[in-house]
């Protein structure tokens, strides 16, 4: 019965360390091609309070700000300020170690998302 309850204690004690590892919360960094398909940094940030900003450039001004919620796998995001598109996106994501990806299931703005629909970050 011992081993029993050393192994229940340690998965109880490891619980939120795997769920922790799940959160799209912190500073995150990719690049977008711009009209020139020249490479532009992007710094995201998402907060445990359900908003994330975006910083195009990665110059400090926030050049977009936005509201999601998370539903097990699936991140609905929505532009508050500083886009042209306020429509909801629905993406799967997936974090592993220091990599977020998105993937879009569906999203009115054409621009968020890029073509192929899959956006791919970095810790920052």
């Amino acid at each position: 019965m011992k081993p029993f309850f050393r192994l229940f204690s340690a998965v109880l004690f490891l619980l939120p360390f795997g769920l922790m590892a799940q959160s799209p919360v912190g500073n995150w960094k990719m690049s977008v091609p711009d009209g020139n398909g020249n490479m532009v940094p992007l710094k995201v940030t998402i907060s445990d309070q359900g908003t994330y900003t975006v910083d195009f450039g990665a110059d400090g001004t926030i050049e977009t700000k936005g509201k999601y919620t998370l539903d097990g796998a699936k991140m609905t995001v929505q532009d508050t300020e500083g886009s042209d598109c306020a429509g909801q996106g629905v993406y799967t994501f997936k974090v592993e170690g220091d990599t977020f990806t998105m993937t879009r299931v569906s999203d009115p703005c054409e621009n968020r998302g890029g073509p192929e629909g899959v956006m791919t970050m970095k810790k920052a």
